[in-house]
């Protein structure tokens, strides 16, 4: 099992985040009454675990394609992961509500340690969900790297921050889920249609430069690819 987790460094980073899920699922349980929103930050974990898991699937499927084609399981569940995905970069915008937690007046920070401990839970929840999103897309762009080249992975990239900058703005504001793109799709076009203008733009471009520029530091310190080629050309 070690050795496994050491050759498959997704696969240990993602044990590592269900960990700290399950351990931020534990400390609601107990402690859910002194914490605002905590299970609305467990159920946002949660739905950024799925494109996570889904990523894994995605890979396991591609290593075993002899012939480089995708499948048509590997579409679909690709294509459920970009549904998906969104929720995931969308814990961002939960930054909003740190203000529940009363630990700043102005310049006056307070000693309370129940209203900090509050806080660094929201803290570790927004991160836990971010970085699973951010490991899913990396997972998933190298599918694409490999069966295309890296020009390609990283256009994939772009027009997936694209697209999770709408999804996280029909999910914060018109308060849309995931799922209803399969319940109500012709509520959510019309929606969607009717909410374009400048102050919805800008929020889109912002969150889509936010979840690519979230990624490019994920990629930058997990690319084992770079980091095992820049110690092998130390040991030589």
């Amino acid at each position: 099992m070690i050795s496994f987790f050491k050759k498959n460094p997704e696969y240990r980073a993602a044990a590592g985040l269900t960990f700290t899920y399950f351990i931020l699922f534990i400390v609601t349980l107990f402690f859910e009454d002194y914490i605002p929103l905590s299970s609305a930050y467990i159920w946002n974990i949660f739905l950024s675990l799925i494109p996570m898991l889904l990523s894994l699937i995605m890979q396991k499927m591609a290593d075993k394609e002899k012939n480089g084609e995708f499948s048509l399981a590997i579409f679909l569940i690709g294509l459920l992961w970009l549904i998906m995905f969104p929720n995931a970069p969308y814990m961002f915008t939960d930054l909003a509500h740190l203000n529940l937690f009363e630990v700043s007046y102005g310049l006056n920070i307070s000693t309370f340690r129940s209203a900090w401990f509050g806080l660094l839970f929201a803290a570790f929840s927004i991160m836990t969900g971010v970085l699973m999103g951010m490991l899913s897309l990396y997972i998933t762009s190298s599918i694409i790297k490999k069966k295309y080249n890296s020009f390609v992975s990283w256009i994939f990239v772009a027009l997936v921050s694209i697209l999770s900058g709408l999804g996280m703005y029909l999910g914060r504001f018109p308060r849309f889920n995931s799922w209803d793109i399969f319940r109500r799709p012709l509520y959510l076009i019309k929606t969607m249609l009717s909410v374009i203008n400048l102050h919805t733009f800008g929020f889109v471009v912002l969150f889509s430069i936010t979840t690519g520029a979230a990624y490019w530091l994920f990629y930058l310190l997990f690319d084992h690819e770079k980091i095992d080629k820049i110690k092998e050309s130390e040991d030589k």
